[in-house]
Formats: structure tokens, C-alpha cells, sequence
């Protein structure tokens, strides 16, 4: 309970309504809904910053989610001679939601921008969506990795999603295990109860006076003719997710990380044209060339 004077009168008050703002500020103002042409789930706004004239910005999705925005095809390369794989994406749809904008109790407003798939693993069943804002959207705060084993079996956690494509809808509970392996991957689980839409959306936990980004909800247990459990909502947690990132060249999303947007946007671009040297069996640059000749 805290406490409020009012003059000579004391007003006790519950501590989770005094909680509420930060829940919406930290937890459902940082999610948004992800739509392709066959598909739709949700995202989290996981970094933003002022690069020039707009506002550099990474959502971090499922890759379930856009999968179908994506397409390999296998095309004649007329230059080495043989088939080659060839990458297609297609934008995907972000669409932000403006909760001042509507009287209380309202539904919230959408703004839908155009985003760029700039990294996917489907192992992980993750993907980074990129976009150029004009204004700073709400970015959910990262549990950083020194502090990853302050989650517990018990820790108070909320998922958020836009469960069955609706407006982010907010459930609670607890963190009611770890350490599953599925598919070969870590995953968690959560009582917070999740439907599908979830996907690619956000679960957070409550550490003190503040909700940390932990997870990707991706999975829901099902029984018989696979009807979904709930209650027994599995996801990716944030030491995947930053291994994600480091595999994707991305790391300068981890909190505390040293390298920046562009220093690792310079490495992603050395490493493919490393490995355009090697599809065209040109010789290999030694470490000074690769640091003076980045151009083919």
C-alpha cells in the first residue's frame, strides 16, 4: 500500500495503481501489429534514434510472422555459370497506436508505415523489421544481460500482443518455468495467457518500479485436436534474443553494447562482400586490404 496526504487526511491507496502508468508507458505503448499479405502478429519496439532527418527505428518480430514476405528463388547467373539462390522480401506493414488521440475507453488510433526486413532466423523464429519515423516512437527497455538471472521461476511477468490481430492486449502472471528445449532452442514459459496474434509481441517482467522487455511470446501449448492452453504460453527469452542479434550483426541493440548503428552496418556490408569473393572465386583480401578496399 502507499500512502497520500490530502491536508490532515491520509488516503491509503493499492501499490498497483500507482503502477499503471508505467505499465502502459513501459509495456503497451511499445507494441505495435505486424501485417503482410497473408499474415499478421505483433512486434516490439526494441530501439529508436535520430539519424538525420527522421528517427532510425528496429521492431523485433517472429519470423513466422513474415515469413510470407519472404521468397527464395533459384535463377541462371549467367556470369559463374550455374543456378544461383536469389532473396526476394517485401515491405511489411507496422502499424503504431496513438492512445492520447481518442477520448478514454476508445479504441486507439493506427498509423501503419512501411517497414524493411533487415535480418530473419528461422532456428530462432525471430526478425528485425527497420523503419525511418518522423517522430520517436515508444521503445520497450531491454533487461540487459548482467542481469538476466535476476528472473526467476515465480518473477511477476506481462505479455502484450495484438491476440487474434486486436488492438496490444495486456495479460499477467508469472514466470512458471525455463529451461524447455524445443526444436533445439531455450525456451520459457508464462502463465500470462497468450492466443494467437501474440506472436512476435512482447513479455516483460516487473523488477522493482520498472517492466523489462524479456521475451518473444512465439508458442502456446495445445491438447487433442490442437486446442490451444492458454496458460501455458512459451517464449523466447532475451539471451536468445540476443544471440540473435549478435549472428545478425546487429549487437548494437544489446544494452551496454560499445558498437554503433553504423559500425556494425560497415561489418554486415564486409561480410557479404567477402562472400560475393567466394561465389565468384576471386582471391580472398588480406586483413589491411579488407580495411582500405571496400569495394569489389
Amino acid at each position: 500500500m502507499k500512502k497520500l496526504t490530502f491536508g490532515l487526511f491520509a488516503l491509503m491507496i493499492p501499490a498497483f495503481a500507482a503502477d499503471i502508468s508505467a505499465l502502459h508507458r513501459q509495456v503497451l505503448y511499445t507494441q505495435v501489429r505486424v501485417r503482410t499479405d497473408k499474415a499478421g502478429g505483433s512486434g516490439t519496439v526494441v530501439w529508436s534514434q535520430k539519424a538525420g532527418d527522421f528517427y532510425s527505428t528496429y521492431v523485433l518480430t517472429c519470423h513466422h510472422v513474415i515469413d510470407s514476405a519472404l521468397m527464395v528463388t533459384t535463377e541462371w547467373d549467367s556470369l559463374l555459370q550455374r543456378d544461383r539462390k536469389q532473396e526476394k522480401r517485401s515491405p511489411v506493414m507496422v502499424e503504431f497506436f496513438n492512445w492520447a488521440g481518442v477520448p478514454h475507453g476508445k479504441p486507439p488510433l493506427t498509423i501503419g508505415s512501411l517497414a524493411d526486413i533487415v535480418a530473419y532466423n528461422a532456428k530462432h523464429d525471430m526478425a528485425l523489421l527497420h523503419l525511418k519515423l518522423a517522430q520517436p516512437p515508444i521503445v520497450a527497455q531491454s533487461l540487459s544481460p548482467g542481469r538476466i538471472k535476476e528472473v526467476v521461476i515465480g518473477t511477476s511477468a506481462v505479455a502484450v500482443g495484438c491476440a487474434l490481430l486486436h488492438d496490444p492486449i495486456l495479460t499477467t502472471g508469472i514466470v512458471t518455468h525455463q529451461g524447455d528445449i524445443i526444436d533445439y532452442a531455450d525456451y520459457w514459459m508464462s502463465n500470462a495467457q497468450i492466443i494467437f496474434g501474440n506472436s512476435g509481441g512482447g513479455m516483460f517482467v516487473q523488477l522493482a518500479d520498472n517492466y523489462f522487455f524479456v521475451g518473444i511470446p512465439s508458442r502456446v501449448a495445445v491438447t487433442g485436436w490442437s486446442n490451444a492452453v492458454t496458460h501455458l504460453g512459451y517464449f523466447s527469452p532475451i539471451n536468445r534474443i540476443y544471440d540473435f542479434y549478435r549472428e545478425q550483426v546487429f549487437d548494437f541493440l544489446t544494452p551496454g553494447s560499445l558498437r554503433t548503428e553504423a559500425q556494425c552496418a560497415a561489418d554486415r556490408d564486409a561480410k557479404r562482400k567477402l562472400e560475393d569473393r567466394k561465389q565468384l572465386s576471386l582471391p580472398l583480401p588480406t586483413q589491411a586490404k579488407l580495411e582500405k578496399e571496400p569495394e569489389l
